[in-house]
């Protein structure tokens, strides 16, 4: 839901043109009329001229020739000075024309003559928002606002030019009257939608975002946003639902699969999540930093599924794109070590240490590893690195006597074996037997050695 604000700023730019050239290219009412009557018999002869002049002019303006219908007008008014119709018409022209300062002052002399002229005050205030110049264009459509509080294009655009000068707060309120205005507008709610996001006001964002989804129920960016609603609303099994329309639309989106991936995975549905993540991957077609998470996520949920041969492999592709994964490094150690595997874990463990140090349980996975390579000195470095962060437990404490007895150092298993003891009270389990009769045992050596 977060767009960089740099690049939505762009973006809000390029529609902006767009939208007031739109705007100009309508056929507001009164504004640019598309037919005219032929000239009645009945007419004067001056109403007749004006009639021709206009249906000519139209005539041309249909067909793109807008510097044509400026002439025909300019002809029609040096005879007829004056005359509101003509001069909004050949400001009109010029604005096509991309004669923007001539346009601006024949609207200025329609109004002189016609100072209630809804469409040509509007037309004014657009040219002055495409110019840059939002201060004018509010003045100008709040005027027209003024003489047609319910004018559309008014109230839209009288938004438009409030946001670009910072009144944000005001620019909302227009764009929420230009919404009830017309009902079946997308743009005012869009915008509307975006200044919320930007104050965070969620309530009121998400209002406004269902009222868009009335409008357009398959639209697929949409449904991405309802999904991120429901996420920051954590109500995440929405959000799955309302991200999986989305994705039935854009199937290629691998970023959202892997982000719904973690949701399911997280909800238990571990398949449903593997589907999405082999999906990321799919789609990403190993290019990118989607793909790479593709890979990582299958691999972490084969090892919570215990699945370990399926995950080793995957640990170490993901590990390629990601060397310095500290979650992978210490995934791939432990399923190795699960896997039987006690030697090659152990530079994976390592390297997960070597990038976080403190990692106990990683530690306690090195320890086994370690111990179950015959390497006993090593376990015993280990352990005592684990018991400057965690202390002592009672699985520490038996590997330490374990590791002691098989150095054949039998003052510190003794030891050792006793403090497991002292605290392991289970006397059902075999490191409790185990300990008790190495105990006995040592001790008896012990005695022996002494002896001589």
């Amino acid at each position: 839901m977060k767009t960089p604000a740099r690049a939505q700023q762009r973006g809000r730019s390029a529609w902006l043109l767009a939208a007031i050239a739109c705007a100009l290219l309508a056929a507001a009412p009164g504004a640019a009329p598309q037919t005219h009557k032929k000239p009645s018999t009945t007419a004067s002869r001056a109403q007749q001229e004006k009639q021709q002049a206009l249906a000519s002019a139209q005539l041309a303006l249909d067909d793109k020739k807008y510097s044509l219908a400026a002439t025909i007008l300019e002809n029609f008014l040096f005879d007829h000075l004056g005359d509101p119709e003509a001069l909004f018409q050949l400001a009109y022209a010029y604005s096509l024309d991309g004669r923007t300062a001539d346009a601006l002052d024949t609207y200025r002399q329609t109004l002189e003559v016609a100072p209630k002229l809804v469409p040509a005050r509007v037309n004014l205030g657009l040219l002055f928002l495409n110019s840059k110049k939002p201060a004018q264009a509010v003045e100008e459509l709040k005027q027209a606002l003024e003489l047609d509080p319910n004018h559309y294009r008014a109230r839209f655009f009288t938004a438009v030019a409030l946001e670009d000068l910072g009144r944000t707060d005001e620019a909302l309120e227009h764009y929420r009257r230009a919404a009830l205005l017309d009902p079946k507008q997308v743009e005012p709610r869009r915008a509307a939608l975006r200044l919320l996001l930007q104050k965070e006001d969620l309530a009121d964002a998400e209002k406004v975002l269902e009222e868009w989804l009335a409008l357009e129920p398959n639209q697929p960016d949409l449904l991405r946003l309802r999904g991120d609603f429901r996420l920051r609303q954590e109500k995440p099994e929405e959000a799955v639902a309302a991200y999986e329309q989305y994705l039935e639309a854009v199937p290629d989106d691998a970023s959202l699969h892997v982000l719904v991936g973690q949701l399911v995975r997280e909800q238990g549905q571990f398949e449903e999540a593997l589907r999405h993540f082999r999906a990321a991957e799919q789609a990403a077609a190993g290019t990118d930093e989607a793909a790479a998470a593709g890979v990582r996520e299958q691999a972490l949920t084969l090892a919570a599924l215990e699945r370990w041969e399926e995950a080793i492999p995957l640990c170490r592709r993901a590990l390629e794109r990601d060397p310095d994964n500290v979650e992978l490094h210490a995934t791939l150690g432990f399923a190795l070590l699960k896997s039987r595997q006690y030697k090659p874990a152990i530079p994976a463990l390592v390297a997960a240490l070597r990038l976080e140090p403190k990692r106990v349980e990683t530690l306690n996975h090195l320890a086994s590893a370690l111990y179950l390579s015959e390497n006993y000195a090593g376990t015993i470095q280990v352990l005592d690195q684990r018991g400057t962060l965690a202390g002592e437990n009672t699985s520490s404490l038996f590997l330490r006597a374990i590791s002691y007895d098989k150095l054949n150092q039998c003052l510190q298993a003794i030891t050792y074996y006793e403090k497991f003891l002292a605290l392991n009270r289970d006397t059902n389990t075999d490191p409790y037997f185990q300990a008790t009769s190495r105990l006995r045992l040592l001790k008896k050596v012990c005695r022996q050695k002494r002896r001589r």
